[in-house]
């Protein structure tokens, strides 16, 4: 086969895999999808078992596609985390600082003064009589809510990496059979399967 036979045989089909892509998400069966690709691309002999090929592709590239973007969104969270824990920890060794803290307490009198000369109103400023001026030496123990964020931060970060045990959900006599198969998700899967092989 030509290089350029090649190059057309490869455009057909991501022309073919497009069609299949959008009618696969919007849930045709596998004949519907066959008959509607042989239509718009005016194929002669489409098979069931290259429609089955088609879809197992395009399964296998979204699932790696989704995994590449799972693994670039778990990497951005984890650099955004250690970020976060970084600065946290330097605003925690600062907190553990002594420093001066001065105040300044400035006492005063009203004082009128007269803005308009024809008798209106006037408007009112303080004048300052006293100045006072404390300063005293604090020493730095450290902002324990900086420890705590550092801790909730740390967390989230494990569990992002999957270190902690899946949680354990118990099911109680309460529930339904048919409520257990619903939030289990067995109903949904079942129902996909189905789909698959239609």
């Amino acid at each position: 086969m030509s290089e350029p036979q090649r190059r057309k045989q490869k455009q057909k089909k991501l022309a073919r895999l497009e069609i299949v892509a959008s009618l696969y998400k919007r849930g045709y069966s596998v004949r519907k999808i066959q008959a509607e690709v042989m239509k718009r691309l005016d194929l002669p002999t489409y098979s069931t078992g290259t429609v089955q090929r088609d879809i197992q592709s395009l399964l296998s590239e979204w699932r790696e596609s989704r995994l590449s973007d799972m693994e670039d969104a778990l990497q951005l969270e984890l650099e955004r985390i250690d970020d976060t824990v970084r600065e946290l920890w330097e605003q925690w060794e600062k907190s553990k600082e002594d420093y001066v803290r001065e105040t300044n307490v400035k006492r005063g009198v009203p004082k009128k003064k007269d803005n308009d000369k024809q008798g209106g109103n006037g408007t009112t400023e303080i004048k300052t009589v006293s100045t006072e001026r404390t300063t005293s030496n604090v020493v730095g123990l450290g902002n324990p809510a900086y420890i705590s964020e550092i801790r909730q931060q740390l967390q989230e970060r494990r569990k992002l990496l999957g270190l902690y045990a899946p949680e354990k959900k118990d099911i109680s006599g309460e529930m339904s059979f048919a409520s257990y198969l619903i939030e289990s998700g067995l109903i949904e899967s079942a129902e996909q399967d189905i789909q698959n092989n239609a």
